[in-house]
């Protein structure tokens, strides 16, 4: 199957190694990426290890997976995508079916890199 993110690669080649653990995101892009796969793959675990860790407080799980479980993921647009250092940004457009009513959601979202690892920042 391709690969929710919009790649067009196949998903086992893509976004399942970050999914499952086998790699890491290399870049804020890809993050932004495997974490709209995730909601697609109903993957919240994945969504919670991705998300910077001072930001967990903010994060309302049960909302999130709820919204995650009733919605169709159908598309994800990068519209921008930039890194400096440790900090990044991308700027996207994700398309979803959300109880019944397609619906477009535009963000500009900032990740910050810990130790290697790419995390999205919750924004206030």
């Amino acid at each position: 199957m391709l690969c929710p993110c919009g790649s067009n690669e196949k998903y086992e080649s893509c976004c399942d190694p970050y999914h499952n653990g086998a790699a890491v995101a290399p870049n804020a892009e890809k993050l932004m990426r495997s974490r709209y796969s995730a909601f697609a793959m109903k993957n919240m675990n994945y969504i919670i290890k991705t998300t910077d860790p001072v930001d967990l407080v903010k994060f309302d799980r049960t909302a999130n997976e709820r919204w995650m479980l009733e919605s169709e993921f159908l598309k994800l647009e990068i519209l921008q995508s930039s890194e400096n250092e440790n900090q990044g940004t991308v700027e996207f457009q994700a398309t979803f079916k959300h109880m019944g009513k397609v619906q477009t959601h535009h963000e500009v979202s900032a990740f910050r890199k810990i130790n290697g690892n790419w995390f999205y920042r919750i924004s206030q």
